[in-house]
């Protein structure tokens, strides 16, 4: 499965909630592996996360007791980051409706997803516009907050 939202950056949202019980049916109990973005990381783990200790400390405790399972890898981003960086400039160039106002972070994810060397099941998401299209190319099951 891979995440790109993280239940710890859901507080005051509404969905953290959702998110705590989506992670505790899908790694606490099942034998899924988590597969984690580094972008992810950089946009989890922000200034805002990071003075407030207590989400960061679940944050790890989470982390941790995966990497013990060996269900937890990390999905390095870089030879996505300049063809990502480059469709976000290319995007300015569409005119009318058809421009489309993805972050940096959800066009490198785009590009994790449509790798076929990827062998991706699963994405965990509140944003499923986002990657709706992709997931729906790759045969990747789409998780979210309607299940």
């Amino acid at each position: 499965m891979l995440v790109s939202s993280s239940r710890c950056t859901t507080r005051g949202t509404g969905l953290h909630g959702v998110a705590e019980a989506l992670f505790e049916k899908l790694f606490d109990s099942a034998t899924h592996e988590l597969v984690v973005p580094w972008p992810i990381l950089y946009e989890t783990v922000s200034t805002r996360m990071a003075r407030r200790s207590d989400s960061l400390g679940l944050m790890e405790r989470d982390l941790k007791r995966l990497r013990q399972r060996n269900r937890l890898s990390m999905l390095f981003d870089r030879k996505m980051r300049e063809q990502a960086l480059g469709e976000c400039f290319e995007e300015l160039k569409r005119q009318g409706g058809s421009y489309r106002a993805l972050s940096l972070v959800d066009r490198v994810v785009r590009l994790m997803l449509l790798n076929p060397k990827n062998r991706l099941h699963g994405l965990i998401t509140f944003n499923r516009g986002d990657f709706e299209d992709v997931c729906r190319s790759r045969k990747i099951q789409l998780i979210d907050q309607y299940g």
